[in-house]
């Protein structure tokens, strides 16, 4: 006899899951969904392109090392307002946001809204200048990537 939890975790496992709708956009990240090319801009999502993590020459060196299988990059960002921006991926990887080769401390962070395709939302208060986004822990060989400026 087979166990009743048995079959009805098999006939769950068998049950179609509702697709997933988009639903409205997400303040900040209206254009989201829409990449504009391989470079980040502030307002625009990039689609990056990223390399296996332990060939990518991290500055400073990761907090973690990165796992083997995985893969991560080294971009330029450059703000020039003063302001909470907020950087979403399509992907789970480790984040960090770097200036003149330190770390910044993150001002906050969130899951993206279930079916808006963004994983996760990290925010940092910046200010004018060039900053380097390092990406690590990616399980794929690129990732969707945009900076917005956090809504008032």
């Amino acid at each position: 006899m087979i166990p009743l939890l048995f079959v009805l975790a098999a006939t769950a496992a068998d049950t179609p899951q509702p697709a997933c709708v988009r639903m409205a956009p997400v303040a900040g990240f209206e254009s989201w969904g829409h990449p504009a090319g391989p470079t980040l801009a502030v307002g625009r999502e990039a689609t990056l392109a990223l390399k296996p993590v332990t060939g990518v020459a991290f500055k400073p060196a990761l907090t973690r090392p990165g796992k083997d299988g995985t893969f991560g990059g080294y971009f330029p960002i450059n703000i020039a307002q003063a302001g909470r921006y907020r950087i979403a991926l399509s992907e789970g990887a480790w984040l960090d946001l770097v200036q003149k080769g330190v770390r910044l401390k993150l001002a906050d962070h969130a899951h993206g809204p279930a079916c808006s395709g963004i994983a996760k939302i990290l925010a940092f208060d910046l200010q004018p200048g060039r900053y380097w986004l390092q990406l690590s822990d990616a399980k794929q060989a690129s990732i969707g990537v945009m900076l917005a400026p956090s809504p008032k």
